[in-house]
């Protein structure tokens, strides 16, 4: 008699900083955990589904609770107060069911999370076997853990691929950097075996958090086996995150570009020099992102970067200025992340920033989410405030937005293919041009239930998540309460030290 299939249910926890509950269908690049972890499960053993709360939206309907065996949670670790409430939600469904989490939830507040979850992986994506081995058993695992990219369409055409893990830089905002893990390259036949289970693709966006490193015979390595694949017709062009290390070498541009890559980002993080050396980010002190724009360009390459805004270290008037001069030269596209400083748990910057008092009173761990300000701004809040709320909206510069963007594209048409002449028109309209909220009818009525953004961290109101959405026993209630990072004077709350110690680790 056949064994029927045990039931896995893959989830990337997630609070949308807008406060909407609706897909992000469009965001790239898209979480590929879930899909990694999924291949670590042997198809013939398991039914695996995935859940991404970017991309699929807030996980609300009720239905989907009762059916996991299994949960395993990830995402990123402003996200622990979503993957608790999740949590309640499957063990008042289930109480049977067993909760894993992995990923840097975890590894920041390793503590808090033993006493949640029921395995606790600090680990990459590889710890999940030991997991499968305990609760189910060693059949159940993948003899081949290639991505289940099958679980993730559509994905408009975009294929994802890694090939390195962490980075070799020391960013002092960098979760990467409080986490401390080596940066490591993967194995020919880990790439092989991604881009086999990938197939046919439009384009291919590589995960890497710094796909160039510091190794130049593997990075080659890697370049020339995904340029292999684009010139055999798998994908039309491929694009990778670099830093700005790679850029000192023109002829690291050249390369990448014979081999198929059509686009590049790299976190220019700021304009200012002081203020990315107090990130520690030496190598973007001489990114230009005019000269770099004129680099790739030359070679058929999209430039693509973020800019960090630190109104810590900022005023109104340079942050104003720096926007306006680059909506006034179409040369330069405009940022494709524009974030305000995170004081991301477990990183230095955090540490630094609430040893000097910058951290505000009451702070939640979900308002590190780079839409508000969480950090005493050097100019007064009344000033600072309404200016974040008007520019992270383009509030009064939807005109310039559409103009710098159409002559943008115009200026380097002759550098690109029809394709990236696209990307350069509609990337910026999407981002900055205001979000569709459209989804399913509860996700839709969801949205509506959420208070409104102030975009400061001491003026918002608890997200409608925080109230469970039906019934739940008296037992769940600490689950959809806020982990606290700072309490009423600023300081760092008991809470969140115990939350961060070292204890017996799980799994």
């Amino acid at each position: 008699m056949l064994k029927s299939k045990r039931r896995v249910l893959i989830v990337n926890a997630y609070f949308d900083p807008w406060r909407s509950s609706t897909p992000t269908r469009w965001f790239v690049p898209r979480a590929m955990a879930p899909c990694y972890l999924a291949g670590h499960f042997n198809r013939d053993r398991v039914e695996v589904k995935i859940w991404d709360e970017v991309f699929n939206g807030s996980m609300l309907d009720t239905r989907l609770f009762a059916w996991p065996e299994l949960v395993v949670f990830t995402g990123l670790t402003a996200a622990f107060d979503r993957a608790h409430q999740l949590s309640a939600y499957f063990r008042h469904a289930n109480p049977e069911v067993i909760t894993a989490i992995g990923g840097p939830i975890p590894r920041a507040l390793p503590a808090l999370c033993a006493e949640v979850f029921d395995y606790v992986c600090q680990g990459d994506v590889e710890d999940i076997e030991q997991v499968v081995r305990d609760v189910f058993d060693g059949d159940c695992i993948s003899d081949d853990p290639a991505p289940r990219y099958d679980l993730a369409t559509p994905t408009m055409g975009l294929g994802y691929l890694e090939t390195t893990k962490n980075c070799n830089f020391a960013c002092s905002f960098c979760s990467l950097t409080g986490e401390q893990r080596p940066y490591v390259s993967h194995s020919e036949g880990s790439i092989t075996g991604q881009l086999d289970a990938m197939r046919k693709a439009i384009g291919v966006m590589v995960l890497d958090n710094n796909f160039y490193g510091n190794d130049r015979k593997s990075f080659q390595r890697r370049v020339e086996l995904i340029g292999d694949r684009w010139r055999k017709g798998q994908f039309r062009g491929w694009g990778a995150l670099v830093t700005g290390d790679f850029f000192k070498r023109p002829e690291n541009v050249e390369f990448v570009a014979q081999n198929g890559c059509k686009a590049l980002f790299s976190g220019v993080e700021s304009l200012d020099p002081a203020v990315l050396k107090s990130f520690n980010k030496k190598q973007s002190v001489t990114s230009d992102p005019r000269r770099l724009t004129e680099l790739c360009a030359a070679h058929g390459v999209f430039f693509d970067y973020g800019m960090i805004l630190d109104f810590s270290q900022q005023t109104v008037a340079e942050a104003d200025g720096q926007v306006n001069a680059i909506l006034q030269d179409p040369s330069v596209p405009l940022p494709g992340l524009l974030s305000l400083t995170i004081p991301i748990l477990g990183t230095p910057y955090f540490d630094e920033a609430a040893r000097d008092g910058r951290l505000m009173p009451n702070l939640l761990l979900s308002d590190m989410d780079g839409q508000k300000i969480v950090e005493w701004p050097r100019e007064p809040l009344e000033e600072v405030v309404p200016f974040v709320a008007d520019l992270l909206r383009f509030r009064g510069r939807k005109l310039a937005l559409a103009r710098h963007a159409v002559k943008h594209a115009w200026r380097w048409r002759r550098h690109f293919t029809p394709d990236q002449t696209a990307l350069a028109l509609v990337r910026p309209l999407h981002r900055f041009g205001g979000k569709i909220n459209l989804g399913s009818l509860r996700q839709m009525r969801d949205s509506l239930r959420e208070p409104p953004l102030t975009y400061c961290a001491m003026s918002d109101r608890l997200r409608a998540a925080y109230t469970p959405r039906v019934r739940m026993p008296s037992e769940f209630a600490k689950c959809f309460e806020p982990l606290r990072i700072t309490d009423p004077d600023g300081a760092l709350t008991e809470s969140l030290l115990t939350a961060r110690a070292r204890p017996r680790v799980a799994a």
